[in-house]
């Protein structure tokens, strides 16, 4: 099983225009792969999802499915705003990985009558073994009722 050691953020600009597209950040990553993973080389999709948070984060749900896999929030405040994600193919070779992750995140966009003046940037990272549950959403659809 591996381990997800550090998460953090670099060359997040200390001001953004609010009418900038696209900004690039790093997202620098540090896993530990336990011993059996290396033996195996196990495979992992590594997923950082870079959230604007407000207030408490929201809790995150992860609907796990390999490359389909994502990531909702169950709001306990106000709700997250999605900045950006990635994902990274990633197999077990040595027992510490450093990865340094270029995204590019939409910081100037406003959503949904917004009027923020600063952003609280976090990153979410989750890594998905090869060999695990996969888990998918249907289509929505609706059926009409008949009384």
């Amino acid at each position: 099983m591996a381990k997800i050691n550090l998460v953090s953020l670099d060359l997040v600009p200390e001001i953004i225009n609010v009418g900038d597209d696209i900004t690039d950040i790093i997202i620098n990553t540090q896993i530990e792969f336990h011993k059996l993973d290396i033996k195996m080389q196990m495979e992992y999709l590594l997923y950082l999802f870079v959230y604007d948070v407000h207030g408490k984060e929201d809790i995150p749900v992860i609907i796990s499915n390999w490359d389909e896999s994502y990531v909702m929030g169950i709001s306990l405040d106000r709700k997250d705003h999605l900045l950006g994600k990635t994902m990274l193919n990633i197999t077990a070779r040595t027992v510490n990985v450093k990865l340094q992750t270029p995204i590019a995140i939409k910081l100037g966009e406003l959503k949904k009558g917004a009027s923020n003046s600063s952003r609280e940037l976090e990153v979410f990272a989750t890594l998905i073994p090869a060999i695990s549950r996969a888990s998918k959403w249907s289509e929505p659809f609706e059926s009409k009722l008949i009384f």
